[in-house]
């Protein structure tokens, strides 16, 4: 088990709404705000940090969102957002309100299966995965799906140090699947459920550019 601070952060501004906020384009505003502070982007000066993102960017319910976790969570929690000026695409923007959401979520398997809802594409795959993937059946692809959530989980959870013990069950329920893009690339994208024997917080995130916005979820029921 394992007790994770979480910090959303919803984001209202001075100027007019900007409507539509891709998350890269908020992860490269604050990412410039603060050029020296890795949590915000995955550099280390030259050098790009292969580790689960602290900080996360999205788009939800018509607002710009920023998650953070752990260390995230305390960078993002104890920083003054009003009035913070932000380069956004080709608009600058200034922040006018900044509501913070904190909570503490204990991770622990249960003795029971979860649902949860992706809220954004998940993205298993690279693209030498993924023409791998396309060469197999239907049922071998369904297999490859469930044996993904389950090493998705395992690689997030240890990002921010939490080890499971017992045996992890998950599976994925597909509802459809479609391109999406990343770092000028398309990744195939799913979206459905996840099955899993963990209790998860809401906004948790796996697969591949979680940073970006791809691939959170949320409990249903």
């Amino acid at each position: 088990m394992r007790t994770v601070d979480i910090v959303t952060i919803q984001f209202s501004w001075v100027e007019e709404d900007p409507g539509p906020l891709a998350p890269h384009l908020l992860r490269g505003a604050l990412g410039e705000h603060f050029r020296n502070d890795p949590l915000f982007h995955q550099h280390d000066e030259s050098r790009v940090l292969y580790r689960y993102p602290l900080v996360q960017y999205r788009w939800h319910g018509g607002q710009a969102v920023v998650l953070g976790l752990g260390a995230g969570a305390q960078a993002l929690v104890h920083f003054n957002w009003p009035g913070v000026e932000l380069r956004v695409g080709n608009r600058l923007l200034h922040v006018r309100d900044a509501v913070c959401e904190f909570h503490r979520h204990s991770i622990t398997l249960t003795d029971h299966l979860v649902r949860y809802r992706f809220m954004a594409p998940w993205l298993p795959f690279n693209q030498d995965l993924y023409q791998r993937y396309r060469g197999l059946d239907l049922a071998t692809q369904a297999r490859e799906r469930d044996r993904l959530s389950v090493a998705g989980l395992l690689l997030a959870l240890r990002g921010f140090g939490v080890e499971i013990t017992g045996r992890l069950f998950a599976a994925f329920e597909m509802r459809s699947c479609h391109p999406c893009p990343y770092k000028g690339v398309q990744l195939l994208g799913f979206r459905g459920r996840l099955l899993t024997n963990l209790d998860l917080p809401n906004g948790f995130a796996l697969g591949r550019a979680v940073s970006h916005g791809y691939g959170w979820i949320e409990r249903e029921g």
